[in-house]
């Protein structure tokens, strides 16, 4: 890729650093600029940095973070596994265990870390675990962004590819639709014309039910104007736990489980 080529890649790409000159470690701070001066260097891309933000500005910043990871199908609120960009106790933005990395492309947010991967035990990615990966990668900034881990976003992806793994006659509607109780992460539509609104979790656990009955069948009716008997409600996973399949069948909800089958050569 020719300097001038990757230039154009990025420029819509803005990388963001929030900091706290008083809380957040200095050695941190000071090995995550360098990195960012390194990947200006090598890509050009247009790097912020806020040592300070008045307190509307960082709760605006902090629902766009939420945001974000809902639609990208990543955490930001820290529980086990180590910090993320949320602290889990006060709900704001994570100073105190290090910088907040924020990645924006066309102005809206697409990657933050420190993060975590939905349904991934141990799966934090730091700012400096990320600009290290970027610094070696010869891709191009785009793809570097997409190809950061497997994510709920690669299954909903192969299923946007190939909907006939859920149900002969599926064909795709829309995807990251907003209702006011919850994004919806893709919709499909059958032969019959029904809507079936469906969620994408690596494991669904019982608690996934929850996600899916905010998807409120009434609300998505009035917005697309369709009745509500024309609209199904479904979850696509690759592990189940729990008694999530009761939880389903209860809740009238489609439990759809992916899975790899093997039809060559079987190992003794």
């Amino acid at each position: 890729m020719t300097d001038t080529e990757r230039k154009s890649d990025s420029s819509n790409i803005v990388y963001e650093l929030y900091y706290s000159p008083t809380e957040t470690p200095k050695e941190l701070v000071e090995e995550v600029k360098e990195l960012l001066k390194k990947l200006q260097d090598k890509d050009d891309v247009v790097i912020e940095i806020f040592e300070t933000i008045e307190s509307a500005q960082q709760q605006l910043l902090e629902d766009e973070i939420r945001t974000a990871a809902t639609r990208g199908k990543f955490k930001v609120v820290s529980g086990g596994g180590g910090p993320l960009a949320i602290s889990g106790s006060s709900k704001k933005l994570n100073l105190i265990n290090g910088p907040v990395l924020v990645i924006r492309r066309d102005g809206r947010i697409e990657e933050v870390f420190p993060r975590g991967i939905q349904g991934i035990k141990d799966s934090r990615i730091s700012p400096i675990d990320f600009l290290k990966k970027s610094l070696f990668s010869e891709k191009p900034i785009t793809e570097r962004l997409d190809d950061i881990s497997f994510t709920e976003k690669n299954l909903r992806n192969l299923i946007i590819t190939s909907p006939s793994l859920i149900e002969e006659g599926l064909t795709l509607l829309d995807t990251e639709v907003e209702i006011d109780s919850a994004v919806i992460d893709l919709v499909l539509e059958d032969r019959q014309e029904n809507h079936l609104l469906l969620e994408f979790k690596l494991t669904a656990k019982d608690q996934t039910i929850g996600q899916v009955t905010r998807y409120n069948y009434k609300e998505y009716s009035r917005k697309k104007n369709i009745s509500p008997a024309k609209i199904r409600r479904g979850i696509v996973t690759l592990g189940i736990t729990g008694q999530i399949i009761k939880a389903c069948k209860t809740n009238n909800i489609e439990l759809y489980l992916v899975k790899v089958e093997n039809l060559g050569y079987q190992s003794s």
